[in-house]
């Protein structure tokens, strides 16, 4: 007897959803095949798997968002409904998706990316009606119970903020009031941590704990990339690997059994990712190399600069929206440097890397305008051609890119730096970026359109694209905002690994990251930022004490 057949044995309750054999394709290809599973009242699951592997497309599945294949075609169902007080079985999820709560990532980039002036206390009373904007009068109920789950959550003083204002860890908790007000019969979240701090992330967790006490019969899914970072209210979890739904059974066991498989399989699941003897990963013959003959083919030095730094911030401001977010910051990255940027959600952090990428420009808060100057440019280029030898990686980048091209194509717009593909690409640009796809996991993806693939997908096909750099040298500095968001385990490591080789090679990094230990170990200085201001600039040794004292000072005075 399985683990869910147990769990229905022992639960005198009827499943919420019942997936009998479902299967899910899009563009010819197989997200989930042969899914049978039972969502029963109050049960508690982490969903784990690699990226690619199909737990967004599972919980989609189970929400109602996507239709299992042959939904018509007559015979048993493949997916079931039947949440208490609907009156019976239903096929159809219409009417119910509300009481099927949602989190991710997706849903709060669909907020930042249309810039809608739609408030905190709107985004939450739009769960009643399951869509992403307010289309009718709410009732009084409604809105007594959207200021009550706000209250709960500590979110009343964001009740009139624009959704488009807040920081990762403010917005995603909102999502989370926008799916409790509906009182759930389940709650799905997807990837819900990924961009939020450590301290936003202990919050998070304690409120998902929280609902899980105050509701026993909440269900509840979680998808996460992170073994350390689960609610404690978690019970049982489930296994996905290509598609197909594996093991499930109590969390500890099923967890620890997971890890010890992939770390057998790690070497032959993923081209270019071999395993060390001391456990870390890195690309040897089987990845970069091979595919691409030297390596120097793919990992190249860029020229010295043309001064004695590559990127200099001066008393520089920035205001966005007429907002200041940015106050005074200087900052100097000398060559043979690479950065660690460190901070709160809402810190100024992306903002800070905007402003290195030249997208921003400062402002003249107080008497003249600061100033950012790049090393690295030729008395003989623009400004537009200057920045186009600078890689990044972010979320508003995956978020944002335009155009729906296929997975290589998007790789190949690197080289050009643009966003879309506007130029003939020739042949030694498509045989490094096939090399890179090769390395990252991706090369059977090449001919996919990117908005079929998972977000950690696309975050590995977004690292590509931004090793490209312009011209064949590589990039002259690579910004990367929150770089393994989204990545599992297996592709973090093997990220740091390739950061470490380009590094070591010459390419300059900058990295901001909520996670301290997905920094590169020759990531060797840190900028902390605090409320747009910078609180510490300097080696990253130095940088560790500076916080162990800072936080004995306020351990001190709590």
């Amino acid at each position: 007897m399985s683990e869910q057949d147990e769990q229905a044995t022992a639960h005198p309750m009827r499943p919420l959803i019942v997936l009998r054999g479902a299967d899910v394709s899009r563009e010819g290809a197989t997200l989930l095949s042969g899914a049978d599973f039972r969502l029963m009242p109050g049960a508690r699951w982490a969903v784990l798997g690699e990226n690619g592997a199909g737990k967004s497309t599972f919980l989609r599945l189970l929400r109602g968002d996507i239709a299992p294949d042959h939904a018509d075609a007559g015979g048993d169902p493949t997916r079931v409904y039947d949440l208490p007080g609907q009156g019976g079985e239903q096929i159809s999820p219409l009417g119910l998706r509300q009481r099927l709560g949602l989190v991710s990532g997706d849903m709060q980039d669909l907020y930042a990316r249309n810039e809608w002036a739609i408030t905190v206390f709107e985004t939450v009373l739009t769960g009643f009606y399951d869509s992403p904007l307010l289309y009718a009068e709410p009732t009084d109920a409604e809105r007594a119970a959207a200021r009550e789950t706000l209250s709960a959550l500590g979110l009343t003083p964001l009740t009139d903020r624009r959704m488009a204002t807040l920081s990762s860890g403010q917005g995603r908790a909102v999502l989370l009031a926008r799916a409790l007000a509906c009182q759930p019969d389940a709650l799905l979240l997807d990837e819900c941590l990924e961009g939020l701090d450590a301290p936003s992330r202990r919050e998070f967790l304690a409120a998902l704990d929280r609902a899980a006490g105050a509701d026993p019969g909440l269900a509840m899914l979680f998808c996460g990339h992170r073994a350390d970072e689960l609610p404690a209210c978690l019970t049982h979890a489930l296994v996905i690997e290509a598609g197909r739904l594996r093991e499930s059974g109590p969390i500890a066991g099923v967890t620890a059994a997971w890890e010890r498989r992939r770390a057998r399989e790690r070497a032959a699941t993923t081209p270019g990712m071999a395993e060390g003897a001391d456990g870390t990963e890195s690309a040897g013959a089987t990845g970069l190399t091979k595919a691409a003959g030297p390596a120097t083919r793919l990992v190249l030095t860029p020229p010295p600069p043309e001064r004695d730094f590559l990127l200099r911030v001066t008393d520089a401001d920035v205001v966005v929206d007429g907002a200041a977010i940015l106050h005074g910051v200087n900052w100097t990255i000398r060559p043979g440097e690479n950065w660690a940027v460190l901070g709160r959600n809402g810190a100024g952090k992306s903002t800070l890397l905007s402003l290195a990428a030249g997208d921003f420009w400062p402002s003249a808060l107080s008497g003249e305008p600061g100033r950012v100057e790049y090393g690295f440019a030729r008395p003989d280029e623009t400004l537009d051609d200057t920045r186009r030898r600078i890689g990044r990686v972010s979320a508003v980048l995956d978020r944002d890119y335009g155009w729906n091209l296929t997975v290589e194509e998007v790789v190949w717009s690197g080289a050009h730096g643009s966003i879309g593909l506007y130029a003939e690409t020739d042949v030694a640009t498509k045989t490094r970026a096939a090399a890179l796809l090769a390395f990252f996991g991706m090369a059977d993806l090449a001919g996919r359109r990117i908005d079929g693939l998972s977000r950690g997908q696309l975050r590995r096909v977004m690292l590509a694209r931004a090793l490209m750099g312009f011209e064949a040298e590589g990039p002259a500095l690579l910004l990367l905002d929150e770089p393994m968001a989204g990545l599992d385990a297996r592709s973090r490591r093997a990220a740091r690994a390739l950061l470490n080789r380009l590094a070591a090679s010459g390419v300059p990094l900058v990295m901001v990251t909520h996670h301290e230990r997905d920094l590169p170990e020759r990531v060797d200085h840190v900028l902390a930022v605090e409320a747009g201001r910078v609180a510490f600039a300097g080696p990253r040794v130095a940088y560790a004490k500076w916080r162990a004292g800072r936080d004995e000072t306020r351990g001190g005075k709590g």
